[in-house]
Formats: structure tokens, C-alpha cells, sequence
């Protein structure tokens, strides 16, 4: 049950992360917020490659990486950085509500990953919390038509479900080279963070360089905020996918509740609209989760 644990505690570390990325995108443009987020999760890791925790579990070697390891590691990086570009426009646009609607679709492509993957099948009962879940943020995003967002023409909420589906791959693909290839979590976790800064930088510099411009960055702490608390979530996260019992349509579900600290959070310092509407579906949306623990 322990992974339950820290499945749920990553998906409320998420919500103060997609809160802060709300924050940190406010007036700047995608790609520096990426590039700038990226650098200071990439500089959490850099004291773990030093001799001076050469006595810690999550020490990484750098002399033990092979080639073979840096390349699937990179997959899972690149995956990542193309997930958060889509991500942090998306979240520029919408309300957070709005936003985490759209990642109602997230369980079901990783249970369809998971399914084919590992044969996490799931039974009835489970299942019907899984659909109930999603309907929960169908039904949320349906609110937003009164708000005058549309889900079907919006290109903030279609970059936000490609955003959905890369991050399903990659929880899948976290699991698979945890679990199958048998990566130490904390080589894949440091490794890939230093690869997210590295391509980030280059995609800044390309984007630069092709339109002779540099997009505007106004600097705030929540900048620093937004990666460094990724790199919470998902050392907390790899605690849980590190359990071979661990399912990863169970913990796709968990992380939702990231939606519940997010809504709370924008509630009170942003100003939601609907909140009462949203409040009902949102309390659907951890009934669900909850019969998921209960039936883990």
C-alpha cells in the first residue's frame, strides 16, 4: 500500500506545481519558462554527482552510466519537454480548472499502456471508478462553455490533451525501464533532468535564432518554484513506480488529485469562477480516487 501512499503525495506535490507554472507563466512567453524551470530542476541533481554523497542511495555515478542507459534516459526526457511546452501554454490560457480537465483523458491512455505493457487489467468495480473519474472531468470541462471556453475548437485545450497523452507514455515508459531494464531511479531521475535543461536550452536557442527575437520573461520566484517542485513530484513519484506491485493506471489516477490542490489554490488566490458547479464535480473526482485506494 505504500505506493498508494506516495502516489497521492506526488499528485498533491502537482498541484501546488501546476499552480506555481500558472503563476510563472503569467506574461512570459513558453519557452524561457521551460528553459529557466528546467536549469534550476537540473541543479537539484548536480550535488548527487559529487563525491560528497558518494554515501547516499541516491548518488549517481557518473563513470557507471552506460551509452545504452543515457539514450533511453533521453528518451524519456525529450518525451517530457515536448509534454511541458504543450503544457505550460495551456495553462497560460486557461483557468487551472479547465486545464486539469482536459487530463481527464490521462487514465485512459495509460491504462491502455499499462494494458499492453504490463497486463495491469483492471476489474469491474475498479474500472467503474476509472470511468467515473474521467466523467468527472468531462463534466468540469463542460462547466467551461459558460466561461466561453469551447473544448472542441480550443487550441489551448488540444495542446493541453497532447500534453495528456505524452505524459501517459511517459509514466508507462517509467515503469518500463525501472522495472523491466532495471535503471536506478535515481540515475534515470538525475540524468533526465540534466537532459530536460540541456534540450530546453536548445529549443530556446533555435526558436531565438529562427525568429530573431527573444521572448519575454518577467521574472518571479515561481520560476524556480515550478522546477523544483517537479523534481519533488517526481522523486516521490519513482518511490512509488519503483514497487513492483505498483499499478500505472492506479497512480495516473492519483496524480489527478493534483487537479483538487490546484482548483483549491486558484480558488482562493486566483478567483475561480462557477466554483459551487466545480466544487460537486471536483468531490466526484475524489470518490473515485478513494474507491481506487480502497480497492488497492
Amino acid at each position: 500500500m505504500s505506493w498508494i501512499l506516495f502516489g497521492l503525495l506526488a499528485g498533491i506535490t502537482l498541484g501546488f506545481y501546476d499552480y506555481w507554472t500558472k503563476k510563472a507563466m503569467t506574461g512570459n512567453g513558453v519557452f524561457p519558462v521551460v528553459f529557466w524551470s528546467s536549469m534550476f530542476g537540473a541543479f537539484a541533481w548536480l550535488p548527487f554527482f559529487t563525491p560528497f554523497t558518494s554515501s547516499s542511495s541516491f548518488h549517481v555515478d557518473i563513470g557507471i552510466t552506460s551509452w545504452h542507459s543515457q539514450a533511453l534516459i533521453l528518451v524519456k526526457g525529450l518525451m517530457m519537454t515536448a509534454s511541458w511546452l504543450f503544457a505550460y501554454f495551456s495553462v497560460r490560457e486557461l483557468p487551472l480548472s479547465f486545464s486539469g480537465a482536459v487530463r481527464a483523458s490521462g487514465p485512459i491512455w495509460t491504462f491502455i499502456g499499462g494494458a499492453i505493457v504490463f497486463g495491469d487489467y483492471l476489474t469491474p468495480i475498479q474500472l467503474t471508478a476509472v470511468l467515473a473519474s474521467v466523467f468527472a472531468y468531462y463534466l468540469l470541462s463542460q462547466i467551461g462553455k459558460s466561461e466561453g471556453i469551447s473544448a472542441l475548437k480550443s487550441l489551448p485545450m488540444a495542446m493541453m490533451l497532447v500534453a495528456t497523452v505524452l505524459s501517459a507514455m511517459t509514466t508507462v515508459y517509467d515503469k518500463y525501464i525501472v522495472q523491466t531494464v532495471g535503471l536506478a531511479s535515481a540515475e534515470i531521475q538525475a540524468w533526465s533532468a540534466i537532459h530536460r535543461f540541456l534540450i530546453a536550452g536548445l529549443l530556446l536557442a533555435l526558436f531565438c535564432f529562427k525568429t530573431r527575437t527573444y521572448q519575454r520573461l518577467v521574472w518571479s520566484i515561481w520560476i524556480p518554484l515550478t522546477g523544483l517542485s517537479w523534481v519533488v513530484a517526481e522523486w516521490i513519484y519513482f518511490l512509488a513506480i519503483a514497487d513492483p506491485a505498483a499499478n500505472v493506471t492506479y497512480l495516473s489516477i492519483f496524480r489527478r488529485t493534483s487537479l483538487v490542490v490546484g482548483f483549491l489554490l486558484s480558488v482562493t488566490l486566483i478567483g475561480e469562477r462557477n466554483v459551487m458547479r466545480k466544487s460537486i464535480v471536483i468531490a466526484l473526482i475524489v470518490a473515485s480516487t478513494a474507491t481506487l485506494v480502497l480497492q488497492g
